[in-house]
């Protein structure tokens, strides 16, 4: 099952930003990035609390890379942002810093080699659909969208069903309920 990976291959994570480290979000995002550094993947993510937090410790926890795309201290929003976690960012082996969410989410995207989504709010939404989007415009060389979790596959289906969407944007996605699954969709890129 292990790929051999010539450059570093990055996989971003996005959800929330309030998960907190007991709940299921946190130690799914936390056992996903563990298992994805033991096979080299360096993790990328907005070096916030919650899910962010939880996958640069998961690689930490088996000496893997993660890296953290963030807002300069002086840029960031003062309110409705989730903010930086000082533990995510104390953990991350390179910290990217923006001026601005959108930068960000820019810079997130570009180093990405693929993307994980787990549950989250309107920040993940956002970060979804522009990565969905993104996509679509790409394909059939495509980076891979891994939804994550056992709601997700209803949530697309329902999308799809109800938005004018075209075939291919339903091709990019993907969906895993275990760190293993994530695994194969990546080694079978």
């Amino acid at each position: 099952m292990k790929k051999t990976i010539k450059k570093p291959f990055r996989v971003a994570f996005f959800g929330d930003g309030q998960a907190a480290k007991r709940s299921a979000h946190f130690i799914d995002a936390y056992d996903v990035a563990q298992l994805l550094a033991k096979y080299k993947y360096v993790i990328v993510n907005g070096g916030g609390p919650g899910v962010m937090l939880a996958s640069t410790l998961g690689a930490a926890s088996v000496g893997g890379r993660s890296e953290a795309v963030v807002i300069s201290a002086k840029h960031q929003p003062t309110k409705h942002y989730e903010g930086q976690s000082e533990a995510n960012l104390a953990a991350v082996k390179k910290i990217y810093s923006l001026k601005s969410y959108q930068g960000r989410l820019h810079k997130l995207i570009r180093l990405a080699d693929a993307y994980i989504i787990f549950y989250g709010g309107t920040g993940t939404l956002a970060e979804m659909t522009f990565v969905w989007s993104e996509a679509k415009f790409a394909y059939p060389k495509a980076k891979p969208i891994i939804f994550y979790g056992k709601k997700w596959k209803k949530i697309i289906t329902t999308l799809g069903n109800e938005l004018n969407l075209e075939k291919k944007e339903l091709k990019v996605c993907h969906f895993a309920h275990n760190p293993d699954s994530v695994l194969t969709i990546l080694n079978n890129l």
